[in-house]
């Protein structure tokens, strides 16, 4: 008896039917392609890692800015304190000096009356005649002085009656006395002053 078969037996090398029911398989990936996914991950990486040391460096070199403006500060600090303390006592110094020319100008215009008086008898005196004493008291002034003649003494008397601060001025006394080889002319002068309220001489500088 024969048999025909029928089916088909020109199957070629290498030609494997996957069973019925078999799992079928994918794609395999090329390592090329693996390769390029995986520089692509470290490349990645690598511009993280630059950014954050980047950011890293400039956080410091800001923080470093810092530090050296607080030294800089502190430093200038340091060198200041001591003219500050300089300046404060300088200020203290003015404010007493002040003070002081404060109590002195008081006291000079309690005392305008016989400043003027000085300031009157010394600015009048004539040549050849010199002043030995003055005395103030109860707005009358007493000169005594020496001079070479009665006229230098006359021309004396006459000065200060002019100069304004004095009401009236006379000779109380001139006599001739003798010291050594030279004669002289012993004076007395004797002046009115005005009350202080009416004074109106001029004030001494």
């Amino acid at each position: 008896m024969i048999r025909v078969n029928l089916l088909k037996t020109d199957i070629k090398a290498g030609d494997k039917k996957t069973p019925i029911g078999a799992p079928v398989a994918g794609p395999v990936e090329s390592k090329p392609e693996k390769a390029k996914k995986s520089n692509v991950v470290n490349l990645i990486i690598f511009l993280v890692i630059a950014v954050l040391g980047a950011l890293a460096f400039l956080q410091k070199k800001s923080l470093d800015s810092e530090r050296a403006l607080l030294s800089e500060a502190q430093e200038q600090q340091r060198v200041l304190t001591p003219v500050l303390q300089k300046l404060e006592l300088v200020e203290q110094q003015k404010i007493f000096l002040e003070s002081k020319i404060g109590l002195i100008e008081e006291l000079r215009g309690r005392q305008a009356i016989p400043l003027q008086v000085l300031d009157a008898l010394s600015r009048n005196l004539p040549e050849w005649v010199w002043l030995m004493e003055a005395t103030y008291n109860a707005q009358a002034l007493e000169i005594k002085g020496r001079g070479l003649s009665n006229i230098q003494i006359s021309e004396y008397s006459k000065a200060l009656q002019k100069s304004g601060l004095f009401s009236d001025v006379t000779i109380s006394s001139s006599n001739q006395i003798t010291v050594g080889n030279n004669v002289f002319q012993e004076f007395i002068l004797k002046a009115q002053l005005p009350a202080p309220a009416a004074t109106k001489g001029p004030v001494a500088k």
